[in-house]
């Protein structure tokens, strides 16, 4: 498995791409359960001296992702697939909640906002653009937050998408899949069923756990 370890172009702090992107290698298993992360030899790999990396280490050892054993190093947590799935799991009743509000909440205007993005998502799919998949996928549901007009609801929802499984999107046999998903939260939303738009997004997050624990065992079919 190949992995880009180049923040040379990121517009945010050292510290923030370095984290970002360490993160992204565990979860998308680069770096296995148990495995040591060297720092000398990160820092090398990130180009950053070793100051921003044990910063990125102690935040991802505060969600769980890494274990420290004092004097002897950082590795990546053995437990790291089952934090991930509590914490999606967290993430699917916390967006549940959401998309409830945002059915009940939903305007006029932001049903046509819900349109436009909902079109080129469809158009995004059937083109295989995945770069664009990813900003539209991050558009719709920063947008049900948007309609679920409650400030605490949206600060947790930020929280717990930091964790969101994109590589889910990068996956050819998931595409229809995914906009499925997303049009069926759509349309619950847009029509005002807070009970179904409820569970349309937990359904929805729970597969992508489902897909990438498949995935990581070799069991899909």
């Amino acid at each position: 498995m190949s992995f880009s370890f180049d923040i040379q172009s990121q517009t945010r702090s050292v510290r923030t791409a370095v984290y970002e992107k360490l993160k992204k290698a565990i979860l998308e298993g680069y770096y296995k359960p148990g495995c040591q992360l060297n720092e000398r030899q990160l820092a090398r790999q990130f180009n950053v001296s070793t100051t921003p990396l044990k910063e990125a280490l102690r935040h991802l050892e505060e969600q769980g992702l890494i274990e420290t054993r004092p004097r002897v190093g950082s590795f990546v947590a053995l437990d790291v697939m089952v934090s991930i799935e509590e914490i999606n799991l967290i993430r699917g009743a916390i967006e549940g909640v959401a998309a409830r509000l945002a059915a009940m909440k939903i305007t006029a205007a932001e049903i046509a906002q819900f349109d436009q993005v909902i079109k080129e998502m469809k158009l995004f799919t059937t083109t295989k653009n995945l770069p664009k998949l990813v900003e539209i996928n991050d558009q719709f549901h920063k947008l049900i937050s948007h309609c679920a007009k409650n400030n605490y609801i949206a600060k947790q929802v930020e929280a717990t998408r930091s964790f969101d499984l994109k590589k889910v999107l990068s996956h050819p046999d998931e595409l229809e899949l995914a906009f499925n998903d997303h049009y069926l939260i759509y349309t619950k939303i847009i029509n005002r069923d807070p009970d179904g738009a409820e569970a349309a997004i937990r359904s929805h997050i729970n597969r992508n756990v489902d897909f990438i624990r498949q995935k990581r065992t070799g069991n899909s079919q």
